[in-house]
């Protein structure tokens, strides 16, 4: 065998690969652990122009899944309050031109703006970005029956991802963060097992999806997930995005900054008349209130940056659950967000939020008395519906 040749080969495998290399770092390509492609900067940038509604309807996403249409209505919504930036060009502190994008921060939504308008651009001399909605919460309140967690699930879905495909330079930039820190989606429960057993029983089978499956497969098997009754303390993801079933101080004692949360079945967590349990000094302990002020405060803490004088943060806290009484922690968030805009309340009937075969048609009920306004009248409806 030809020594000189077999020199040659290794120098050339060597040489290939080292090229390699050097282009996809130039395009930040990198191959996660069970992933079935590769993610680069390209893919990157047309991910992050995909919109809600493409998100929701398409089966590359969440577009397999039987979304009621009230529930895709709701979540457009929400996402459009976070995600629909205006930016202004200004020239000697005139605006040129105000344009509205989609967009998943501040910086990205600049970007986009400038990139879409370059003649603009460069006949100004200053770029401003607004949100108009600046939403830090949602509350959503429901009846019993109608896809609480299911609607859950898809918000968490949408936030992982969102964590996940921005690029990391961009993205911690704001907050000062390290690129390597690790983000943590909190998922709060009644307890600790309840919140695990939600987490990987309702959330993950949303992860077997062609988009995961290509770029960020959840660091588990999916399969072997459905039968277990214990559960790991996590799910984790590629790049140091992780979702934790438990509380915020927990998370934060393991070393993860809170980028979201959820407090799931926050009417059914536990309150009590005594003041010894509440951290806040308050005259009663709720376990929810407790909950939504530490995570509001560790997400603010570590994704919480000024913007024209208001805190924004990067993710959510989504507080949901089904409704009791005109006391209960959604009802105070109700009424909290008269007075602070950042927080997104809803609360639609049973009727509206579940697709049923309803014929439209009503009659009045007295509430108070307990008996039917004008019975003739509402018995003519009956036959005539019966009829039809």
């Amino acid at each position: 065998m030809n020594k000189t040749a077999n020199v040659w080969t290794d120098l050339d495998q060597i040489l290939t690969t080292s090229i390699e290399d050097l282009e996809k770092d130039q395009i930040g390509a990198e191959k996660y652990r069970g992933a079935r492609k590769e993610w680069n900067d390209d893919v990157a940038d047309a991910e992050m122009e995909v919109t809600i509604e493409d998100l929701l309807r398409d089966d590359y996403y969440l577009g397999r899944f039987k979304i009621w249409e009230s529930v895709r209505q709701e979540l457009a919504d929400v996402w459009h309050m976070r995600c629909d930036f205006d930016v202004a060009f200004i020239a000697h502190e005139k605006t040129l031109q105000t344009v509205r994008v989609y967009a998943l921060s501040f910086e990205h939504a600049k970007r986009k703006a400038i990139a879409a308008y370059p003649t603009v651009h460069g006949q100004s001399d200053e770029v401003t970005v607004r949100r108009a909605h600046n939403v830090h919460t949602v509350v959503i309140e429901t009846p019993k029956g109608t896809g609480k967690d299911f609607e859950m699930s898809l918000a968490i879905w949408l936030l992982t991802r969102e964590f996940l495909i921005q690029p990391r330079t961009e993205f911690f930039e704001p907050y000062n963060l390290d690129l390597d820190t690790t983000i943590s989606i909190n998922c709060m429960n009644r307890s600790e097992d309840q919140a695990k057993k939600v987490t990987f029983k309702e959330l993950l089978p949303k992860f077997d999806t062609p988009f995961f499956n290509d770029y960020f497969p959840p660091q588990i098997d999916i399969s072997d997930m459905q039968d277990k009754r214990q559960y790991p303390s996590e799910l984790r993801f590629p790049r140091n995005v992780v979702i934790f079933p438990g509380s915020g101080s927990a998370a934060t004692g393991l070393g993860y900054c809170i980028g979201a949360g959820v407090i799931d079945e926050a009417n059914f967590m536990e309150r009590t008349g005594s003041s010894k349990r509440a951290l806040t000094g308050a005259d009663e302990y709720d376990a929810a209130r407790e909950a939504y002020e530490d995570l509001y405060q560790r997400q603010e803490s570590r994704f919480g940056a000024i913007r024209h004088g208001q805190m924004c943060l990067a993710g959510l806290i989504i507080v949901i659950s089904s409704s009791r009484t005109t006391n209960d922690f959604t009802q105070k968030m109700k009424r909290r967000a008269h007075n602070d805009r950042g927080i997104f309340y809803t609360s639609k009937p049973f009727w509206e939020r579940k697709p049923l075969n309803l014929s439209g048609k009503t009659f009045s009920f007295d509430v108070d008395n307990v008996k039917v306004v004008n019975s003739a009248k509402a018995e003519e409806t009956l036959e005539a519906v019966t009829a039809a």
